[in-house]
C-alpha cells in the first residue's frame, strides 16, 4: 500500500507543477541524478503510526444485511525527502534550475494542504477515508552531511515533508449488529 501512495504522491505532485516549461523525471530511489533530465526525488525515509489521529471507536456501515461494525483505519505518517537534480551542466544554470524546482515543489505542496482521494486507487480510496494530509516539517535527516555523504552524494538543498495516510485496519474485522429484529412467531395455539 506504501508503493501505491507513494506513486500517487508522485503524480499529484507532478499534476500540480503547472509554472515549469517541462514536467521533471521522478525519482523515488535514494537522492541522485537522473541522466539527461531534470529530476525530483521523492525519497521516503519514515513511516510511523500517527498517534494522534488513532481512534479506537469502531465505526459502522450500513449494507443489505443490516448494520456493520467495522475497525477504524490507521493513519499513517509518512516523510519524504525532496531533493533537484537539474540536467544543465553549466553551475550557475544548474543551482538556479534547482531552486526553482525545489521552489515549485514547496509551493504547490504548501497550497495543497491534503490530496484528493482521486489521485488514490483501491483501498486507499475506500468510501469513508479520510484523505492524506500533507504537512511541510523539518526534517534534521536532509540536514545533515552524513546522510548525503552515506547515499552518495554531496550536500544539497532540500526539504521534508510529512504526508499521513489512512490505511483500512488489516484483514476483515467486520462485527454484524442486529437492530430492530421483527420475528413473526404465532404463539395461539390451535
Amino acid at each position: 500500500m506504501l508503493r501505491l501512495f507513494t506513486e500517487a504522491l508522485g503524480a499529484f505532485i507532478l499534476q500540480r507543477l503547472t509554472d515549469l516549461p517541462q514536467a521533471p523525471a521522478i525519482s523515488y530511489a535514494l537522492p541522485g541524478a537522473v541522466p539527461g533530465k531534470d529530476a525530483l526525488s521523492l525519497f521516503l525515509c519514515t513511516i510511523a503510526e500517527d498517534a494522534d489521529l488513532r481512534s479506537n471507536e469502531k465505526l459502522y456501515e450500513q449494507t443489505a444485511f443490516g448494520w456493520v461494525a467495522v475497525q477504524p483505519p490507521l493513519r499513517l505518517k509518512c516523510s519524504y525527502i525532496v531533493s533537484a537534480w537539474p540536467a544543465a551542466d553549466d553551475k550557475e544554470e544548474a543551482a538556479l534550475s534547482q531552486a526553482r524546482l525545489l521552489g515549485s515543489v514547496y509551493s504547490a505542496l504548501l497550497s495543497a494542504g491534503s490530496m484528493p482521494l482521486s489521485f488514490l486507487s483501491a483501498p486507499l480510496n475506500s468510501a469513508g477515508l479520510p484523505k492524506p494530509v500533507i504537512a511541510l516539517t523539518e526534517n534534521a535527516l536532509s540536514n545533515r552531511p552524513e546522510f548525503w555523504i552515506s547515499v552518495g552524494c554531496a550536500f544539497r538543498p532540500s526539504f521534508s515533508f510529512t504526508a499521513t495516510v489512512s490505511v483500512p485496519a488489516a484483514g476483515d474485522s467486520r462485527e454484524y449488529t442486529v437492530e430492530g429484529l421483527d420475528i413473526g412467531y404465532d404463539i395461539r395455539q390451535g
